[in-house]
Formats: C-alpha cells, sequence, structure tokens
C-alpha cells in the first residue's frame, strides 16, 4: 500500500484525466477563473499562526527525507515511531535574494516589460509538459488493521496537456510508473478556450479572493497559484495583468534570480500559506514559482516547508517543473505516446 503527502494528492487530484469527462458549464465558462475559486477549496481551522523564516520549519515528507540523510532515524510526528532508511532530498534552489525582498517594485517592471515586448508566440496548438517530483510514503501492514510508514519513496510523474486553437478540442496524458491514463477533451471544452483575464489587476484581484476566506487570508499565495496554472496559456499583456494583480498582495516575496531544474535562468517570487501537520499544529507553507526573465512564462513552482535541523539539507516537499510549453503548428508526441485525441484532430 503506498499513499503520498496531502500537496501532491492534492496535486494529482487535479491533474486526474478521469476527472476530465464531460464539457464546461455555461455557468463555469461564465465566471472566468472560476477553477482558482475552486482550487483549495477546504478551509483550514483557526489554529493559531505563528510565521516562521523561510528556513525555521521542516515537517512532512521533507522532513522525513532531510532527517532520513542522516542514516537510519526515529522520526516523530508524521511517522510516528518508525525507523525509516535513507532517501535522497530534493535540495533548494540556489537564489540571489535567499532571504527574500519586497515583490512588488520586480513585479512591475516585469509586468510593464512585457507589455512593451513582441507579440506572444503563436501556433495552432498549445502543448505542454509537466514534471511533478516528490515523496510517497511507503506502508507496511504490521498487525491485522494496522498499517506504519517502512520507508519514502521518490516519485515522478509526467503530465501532457494539449488543445487546439481552432476548435478547443484537445487531449491529456498522465504517466505515472511507466503506466500512462489518457482522456480526449472534445471540441469546445478544451480549458484553454474559457480564459479571460480581467481588463484591470484590481478586478483580477477580486476576482481571485470572490467569496473564498482563504484565499482572502493568503492572497499571495493563491494569486500565484492561479498564475502557476495560467500563465503559459495566456499573451503578453494578460500576463503582465496578472503580475500587477499579484503585486497587489501583501507576503510576496521576490527572491531574485536563479536557475531552475532543467537549467534556464529565471526569477523568483514566493508566497506562503497556513496549513496543519499531522499533529494538528499550523506551519507555513511556501510557493515558490520561477519566471523567464523576459516572457513572465512558468519555469517552474517549488513547494517548501523550510527547516533549521542541523546538519539538514535544504528540501523542498515537492516542485512541478515545466520541461516543454508553447504553441506550435506541429503537436509533439506526449513522452512516448501519440497524444490522446491527436489522431482524430490532425
Amino acid at each position: 500500500m503506498t499513499t503520498t503527502d496531502r500537496t501532491v494528492l492534492g496535486r494529482l487530484a487535479d491533474l486526474d484525466p478521469s476527472r476530465v469527462e464531460g464539457g464546461t458549464s455555461p455557468e463555469e465558462a461564465e465566471t472566468t477563473l472560476q477553477w482558482v475559486l475552486a482550487h483549495d477549496r477546504t478551509e483550514q481551522p483557526q489554529a493559531t499562526e505563528v510565521r516562521f523564516g523561510r528556513r525555521k520549519i521542516l515537517v512532512g515528507v521533507a522532513a522525513a527525507a532531510a532527517l532520513a540523510v542522516l542514516g537510519s532515524v526515529t522520526l516523530p510526528s508524521v511517522l510516528g515511531e518508525s525507523a525509516v532508511p535513507p532517501a535522497a532530498a530534493i535540495p533548494m534552489l540556489e537564489y540571489s535574494q535567499p532571504d527574500g525582498a519586497e515583490a512588488a517594485t520586480n513585479l512591475q517592471q516585469l509586468a510593464e516589460q512585457l507589455r512593451d515586448s513582441s507579440p506572444a508566440e503563436t501556433g495552432r496548438y498549445f502543448f505542454e509538459h509537466r514534471r511533478y517530483v516528490g515523496y510517497s510514503m511507503h506502508e507496511v501492514e504490521v498487525s491485522e488493521g494496522y498499517w506504519e510508514v517502512d520507508r519514502l519513496e521518490p516519485r515522478e510523474d509526467d503530465s501532457y496537456s494539449w488543445f487546439d486553437t481552432t476548435d478547443f478540442s484537445g487531449g491529456r496524458l498522465y504517466v505515472h510508473d511507466g503506466e500512462a491514463r489518457g482522456s480526449v477533451i472534445p471540441a469546445g471544452e478544451a480549458y484553454g478556450g474559457h480564459i479571460e483575464v480581467p481588463a484591470t489587476p484590481q478586478a483580477l484581484y477580486d476576482l481571485v479572493m470572490r467569496n473564498n476566506d482563504q484565499h482572502q487570508r493568503y492572497p499571495g499565495h493563491y494569486l500565484i497559484d492561479a498564475y502557476n496554472l495560467q500563465a503559459n496559456l495566456l499573451g503578453h499583456e494578460d500576463r503582465a495583468t496578472f503580475l500587477e494583480a499579484i503585486a497587489l498582495a501583501d507576503g510576496v516575496s521576490s527572491y531574485g534570480q536563479v536557475t531552475d531544474r532543467k537549467g534556464r535562468d529565471g526569477v523568483a517570487f514566493g508566497a506562503s500559506r497556513f496549513g496543519e501537520n499531522e499533529e494538528g499544529q499550523s506551519v507555513e507553507i511556501e510557493t515558490i514559482m520561477i519566471l523567464h526573465p523576459t516572457t513572465g512564462k512558468v519555469l517552474e513552482t517549488d513547494t517548501i516547508y523550510p527547516n533549521d535541523l542541523p546538519g539538514a539539507p535544504a528540501v523542498v516537499e515537492e516542485y512541478d517543473l515545466v520541461v516543454e510549453s508553447r504553441y506550435t503548428d506541429t503537436l509533439p508526441p506526449c513522452g512516448n505516446e501519440t497524444c490522446p485525441g491527436a489522431t482524430t484532430n490532425g
């Protein structure tokens, strides 16, 4: 039996092709960016929040990974009292401003640069390949009906998505442990056909915050989350509006220049929310997104549980690497497979 941490489960649930069945209703299409409002609907209990520095606390699977590289150790909290064999940790990237700085000015500058740049890329098809890397907790049944974690297992999942801009048909393919699952999206129902970014940064900010207490408590985090999922579909003007909306939020940090895990240069921005660990304690969870310095396209996002554990490496809980994202007149394969729906859509 294998279980994963909540962050990974939530991400994979969003990507599950079995969920892409049926079309978008007129009501859903009418409320642009509705997925933002639906994302992470579970409200966190009103626990006392203690804000830590970016490297002040380590919990969850990332904690297990960091501890385990020191040898076979007894882990508290998330893993109970089980001794977990060593597991490779995911290292923190090296940011030029590791302590962070106020982000609004840099976000505004990038937005202005986008508006002054050449037109965005064009092509009949939109194609994107993302890779999600994190950990699974492997469990064994130690007595009837009682399971314990015996080891951490690195996991790597690939997600491919595409749509045709002429009729908004498309498809998705999800690959885990060599097993591929795909779905075809009928004409008119591909998500990219329904994105309409509000005309002003304030209107976009208000839309993401609307009727959602969790988003209102952590606006920077959820605006970054929304940008991560939508920005690469958008043109330069809409990306600029999105970045200016993020600049309106409190608690967004700029981490300067960084090289992503594919070797690409980028600029990094991050924001936090609070969630509960296995003991019901409120802990800070930060998302850092890395953007292309001239196009504003998302290159990578890292989910971080910072730490000050003596001797432990800097780690992330998981990362979402954009391997490829572009508009093109020739639809590439989805990894080793023909993209779902491609054969019937030319």
